[in-house]
């Protein structure tokens, strides 16, 4: 990605220019910036994620708990990391197991199923025991493909907007460190991957800083999160198109 003597790679430059992207939406939308981040990244190269991803989400939600953290709820950040943690070793050493293509086609599945959960996920109140199971949907989500907001969202969607946002953040801070202790622990996550997070998280700060600028209105941020969620079913088809095609399917 950064050879010495060789430059930046392009893939290094398409990489950046996507966390960019993603920080710039997740600041004016709200919508989750693994989903956009991972999408687009593994197209680029099936690397980035859900390591590098993963090692970048936990700095966009550790701004955000910091900045939220009065509004934090301590029973529900504990309820969901009760069902992520297991489910995220779990899901670490079934990725172990899998080669990269099959990796692939897991992954754009799980991209696919993070859609509907966005758009028509179920109304319910906020409760430990909900907390709980959408920890474990998020442990495996989150594990394997980086995203693993759509259960904890659905689960908050009717708790106080400020407890939902603060919350939301912390959980996921959390839990996304647990996914990375995962993934260490069976191989999948090294040095490699926290240099190319390192190299790649300007990209992040520029983003929110960019964000500021960018004229948000609720019609727009709407149509916004549309665009995002269909530009997710397009990648994840062509990986699986991709995938299917190395393995001789198509």
């Amino acid at each position: 990605m950064l050879g010495a003597g060789a430059g930046v790679s392009p893939a290094f430059v398409a990489g950046f220019a996507v966390v960019v992207f993603a920080a710039i939406v997740q600041s004016t939308s709200g919508l989750g910036f693994g989903l956009i981040a991972a999408s687009l990244l593994v197209l680029i190269d099936p690397k980035f994620v859900p390591g590098t991803v993963i090692f970048l989400g936990i700095t966009v939600s550790l701004l955000s708990a910091v900045r939220d953290r009065r509004d934090i709820s301590g029973a529900y950040v504990a309820a969901g990391l009760a069902g992520r943690i297991p489910a995220a070793f779990l899901a670490a050493s079934l990725l172990a197991g899998l080669s990269e293509v099959v990796f692939q086609i897991l992954f754009a599945v799980l991209i696919m199923l993070s859609i509907p959960l966005s758009l028509f996920g179920p109304a319910l109140r906020p409760s430990l025991t909900g907390m709980t199971l959408a920890g474990v949907l998020s442990g495996f989500m989150g594990t394997l493909t980086s995203v693993g907001a759509p259960p904890f969202a659905i689960a908050l969607q009717n708790a106080p907007a400020h407890q939902m946002r603060a919350t939301l953040n912390a959980v996921l801070l959390l839990g996304a460190c647990a996914s990375l202790a995962a993934l260490t622990v069976f191989g999948n996550f090294g040095w490699v991957d926290v240099l190319r997070g390192i190299a790649l998280l300007p990209g992040v700060l520029l983003g929110f800083y960019v964000a500021r600028f960018v004229i948000a209105a609720p019609r727009t941020t709407a149509w916004l999160r549309y665009g995002v969620l269909a530009l997710c079913g397009v990648t994840s088809l062509l990986l699986i198109l991709r995938a299917s095609a190395a393995i001789g399917w198509l």
